[in-house]
């Protein structure tokens, strides 16, 4: 043990004498900035070198063609790629030519946008019945946090082996309730607009996602809802008010700043599920792609970031339409 303190002295020993140099020579706001700085330097490190470069890097290799030159067979060392400008050949490619990106992309767009409203919705209300007081409300809130554990990457590694099961089951599962019920057909017989037929049947088909992509935003809502100050509910209470209004006057506006979070989270959750990662990572390994026109080939690797970038700028713009229309709702108590 005192070999291990001597170490550690002379390791921390010039931390400390910087530390008192500059608590005598700067001022305590200097003093503040720098430490400010010393803290936020690592993320700023690996915001650089894991982020920024690597985008950056995606950007110039989708607008080339991307060749790898493999290792030195003598020196068993990585020689690097070639990049060739080939301008927006590879954009071109995975909008005009491949089979399914666009349809893909804009699915996943389209059902993206579907399900930020249904889960919000979802999870708002679980969120106010599990703050409600009930026996067994400890073993409820597990059970709607369940699905957050069996959607992890490693249960899913887990459960590739039973893949043509589940499908089968899935599959049976869907024939036998569209035989019982159809949902779509009664609203249609309901007399409803067209488009409140569709977006209703759409709903009643992704209910199972739905639930099952709720756990963390009715967290999100809980904590916020437990956090709303005691008193507002007992003045509310002592005035008359019914259960109905305390929750449009009192737990939604003061849970609505929690929806940009929990909005955002959906996001990136719906648009990271999607068939479309599917299409993009078949692009990952080393091939070439003939490109028509004349224009000669083009290699995976640069088709492979094109396409991831332009679903990361689809997943930035889903994310500016939700933040738009959520913050036009949104209460803050102290403004």
């Amino acid at each position: 043990m005192a070999k291990v303190k001597e170490i550690l002295n002379k390791i921390f020993s010039p931390l400390k004498k910087l530390s008192a140099y500059i608590s005598s020579k700067i001022k305590y706001e200097k003093r503040q900035a720098i430490w400010g700085i010393v803290f936020i330097l690592p993320l700023m490190i690996g915001f650089v070198y894991f982020f920024l470069i690597p985008f950056c890097t995606t950007i110039i290799y989708s607008f080339s063609n991307v060749k790898n030159m493999g290792t030195n067979s003598e020196t068993n060392q990585f020689i690097g790629v070639i990049t060739e400008w080939v301008g927006f050949d590879n954009y071109k490619y995975i909008w005009n030519e491949h089979a399914t990106f666009k349809q893909t992309l804009l699915s996943s767009f389209g059902n993206t946008l579907l399900n930020v409203p249904l889960i919000l919705i979802f999870s708002l209300i679980v969120a106010v019945v599990l703050n409600s007081e009930f026996r067994g409300r400890a073993f409820v809130r597990a059970v709607f946090f369940m699905p957050v554990i069996f959607n992890s990457q490693a249960i899913d590694v887990a459960m590739n082996t039973g893949d043509l099961i589940g499908t089968a089951m899935e599959e049976a599962n869907k024939d036998v309730f569209s035989t019982m019920f159809n949902f779509t057909d009664f609203l249609t017989n309901a007399n409803l607009p067209a488009a409140a037929v569709k977006f209703l049947g759409n709903a009643s088909k992704s209910i199972f996602n739905i639930i099952s992509y709720s756990g963390v935003q009715i967290l999100i809502f809980l904590s916020g809802i437990q956090s709303v100050p005691k008193h507002l509910y007992e003045a509310a209470k002592i005035e008359g008010a019914t259960q109905y209004e305390i929750f449009w006057k009192i737990t939604f506006p003061m849970v609505s700043p929690l929806m940009l979070t929990a909005g955002v989270y959906t996001v990136v959750d719906s648009f990271l599920r999607s068939d479309i990662l599917k299409v993009i990572n078949r692009f990952k390994t080393a091939g070439n792609v003939t490109f028509s026109g004349g224009l000669g080939n083009l290699t995976n690797y640069g088709i492979h970031a094109a396409m991831s970038l332009l679903f990361c700028l689809s997943s930035v713009l889903i994310i500016a339409i939700v933040i738009f229309v959520i913050s036009k709702v949104v209460f803050y108590y102290d403004e």
